[in-house]
């Protein structure tokens, strides 16, 4: 049995996706396995995975307490998705996994930042490893140097979930804390505080996504502008927004408040992702 697997979640009617993944990872010396994703065409299903319901039809499923927005059907089958990753790996016996979306893009340095990673010795429960893709760096507390990437604690995490390593305690944690949170899945994997994991990140990010067609975006979009107007729910929001951030802070800390004397800006986006991304484009 490999000590990692990648887990990549796709859906049915994606295969050209899924044959993007085994074109990018299945070459790499670790197992590769295909997850089914839900489907937001098929409602019952998507809801069935944590219990959910539609509490504002048609499409929405609760209120966003981070983002003060409706958490709409499209985000829930995404969450979904992600849950029954964490599954399959749990069921698969392997030591660690990277749970992959099926737009994922390995950058240079992948394969080799994972090796020395596994080889370090060092106790990790997630490693987010994809982001927003912008210029500048995030105040991080340093971890250790990996060669191609850096290991880091940042006090400001960037969202994203198409690329993350995971232990199976880890896993089993962020199945047992997502309950019915109304939040996208890569704010709740980015938050420590919504999991009590330890969250890092390497820096810069070694994997990008690709900008494939999806319908994520315009399913989601309409509902952004859905705002709740209840005084008492800003009040809530701002008490949420506030216990995560310090909670983010004592991850980032680990228990050393001697740390953050080690402070600095750790560049998130590798400053030729663009050319690394058409090269591999033009390799397909």
């Amino acid at each position: 049995m490999s000590e990692l697997a990648f887990f990549a979640i796709n859906l049915d009617r994606s295969p050209h996706r899924w044959a993007e993944i085994q074109r990018l990872f299945g070459s790499m010396p670790w197992p590769l396995e295909r997850v089914a994703a839900v489907d937001v065409r098929n409602p019952d299903e998507v809801l069935a995975v944590r219990g959910q319901k539609l509490d504002m039809p048609p499409n929405g499923i609760g209120w966003n307490p981070l983002r003060n927005r409706m958490f709409a059907l499209v985000e829930e089958a995404c969450f979904a998705s992600h849950m029954l990753a964490l599954k399959a790996f749990l069921e698969s016996g392997h030591d660690h996994a990277v749970i992959l979306e099926d737009d994922a893009v390995p950058l240079d340095g992948f394969a080799e930042t994972m090796r020395r990673l596994l080889a370090s010795g060092i106790a990790f429960d997630i490693v987010k490893m994809e982001g927003i893709v912008r210029s500048g760096g995030r105040l991080s507390v340093p971890v250790s140097d990996l060669g191609a990437a850096k290991l880091v604690r940042s006090l400001r995490p960037s969202s994203g979930g198409a690329g993350y390593l995971v232990t199976r305690k880890a896993a089993g944690q962020l199945l047992a804390r997502a309950g019915k949170l109304a939040v996208p899945v890569d704010d709740f994997i980015s938050n420590a505080g919504l999991h009590g994991c330890d969250v890092m990140h390497t820096s810069p990010w070694l994997i990008a996504q690709a900008g494939a067609d999806t319908t994520m975006g315009e399913l989601r979009t309409p509902h952004r502008h859905v705002k709740r107007r209840d005084p008492f729910h800003f009040l809530q929001q701002g008490l949420v927004r506030g216990r995560l951030r310090i909670q983010l802070w004592l991850n980032a800390m680990h228990g050393s408040p001697l740390s953050l004397f080690g402070l600095y800006m750790a560049p998130w986006s590798p400053v030729d992702v663009g050319q690394q991304m058409r090269r591999l484009a033009v390799q397909a």
